[in-house]
């Protein structure tokens, strides 16, 4: 019985490995999402996995060469089988596996993709001329009216941003989900409050389609407002959108002479 159990090492170490790789791929992402109290499973980083199963292997290597008895058992496997069926057959397995899971991994190492690119996507993209010299034309109106103005906006926003931004101005609308990309938190201080209202408006009159190639390939599923909203709807979105967050817009440099 010894002999016969030893005469399967190398079946052994194999699963080993499998064992190691399933794992590491499949079960050590949910542990991590329990350990670290996160709401999506973390995946094993794939040179981190090529990473472990390289040492998997050489911890195998060097189980079995740390005898000659061992070792001499480990390669038994591929004499014949003799008599054993069950050793021919998982000799015969091994041997249709092997070219298999080669061929596998050369293919999706060269079978074209989709991956992201090496240089960086530039999230706020330099603005347009036209738009540098553009004002707010309810910045300098009475408290009252500028209110009332803040009041319009919100309204709106509600009636044509909630969707995708959320009724917080979070990003967490009813659509949110449904994109790629998905659409700006404004109550993140690194988003419309590191912009001047200009390009708020810019972002909003021109959308997606309006970004320039450098903001590519992750493409703004943002529509364009300009045939649906006019300029005045637009600059009142502008600061019911900022209220509603609970931000305020980057303020113009200007030069000291």
């Amino acid at each position: 019985m010894i002999k016969k159990k030893n005469s399967y090492l190398m079946i052994w170490v194999i699963v080993s490995f499998i064992i190691v790789f399933v794992v590491i791929k499949y079960i050590s992402p949910y542990i991590f999402m329990v350990l670290l109290a996160k709401g999506h499973s973390m995946p094993t980083p794939s040179t981190l996995i090529i990473w472990y199963m390289i040492l998997a292997v050489l911890g195998g290597l060097i189980f079995v060469s740390t005898s000659s008895v061992r070792w001499e058992n480990f390669l038994s496997f591929v004499l014949p089988a003799g008599d054993d069926s069950t050793k021919k057959i998982l000799q015969i397995t091994i041997i249709v596996a092997f070219p298999l899971l080669v061929g596998w991994f050369v293919y999706s190492g060269t079978a074209p993709g989709t991956a992201s690119p090496v240089e960086l996507r530039i999230q706020h993209p330099t603005l347009p001329q036209k738009f540098e010299n553009i004002k707010n034309p309810y910045t300098h109106v009475d408290e009252e009216a500028k209110r009332r103005c803040i009041e319009e906006g919100k309204i709106m926003y509600q009636q044509n941003c909630r969707p995708c931004h959320g009724s917080k101005a979070d990003g967490n609308g009813p659509f949110a989900n449904s994109f790629r990309l998905r659409p700006i938190n404004f109550t993140d201080p690194g988003t419309i409050a590191t912009v001047i209202e200009n390009y708020a408006f810019w972002r909003i009159k021109e959308g997606g389609p309006g970004l320039p190639g450098v903001s590519t390939p992750w493409d703004s599923a943002m529509p364009a407002w300009k045939d649906a909203l006019n300029d005045e709807q637009i600059w009142k979105i502008i600061m019911g959108e900022y209220k509603t967050a609970g931000v305020v817009p980057r303020q113009t440099e200007t030069l000291e002479h």
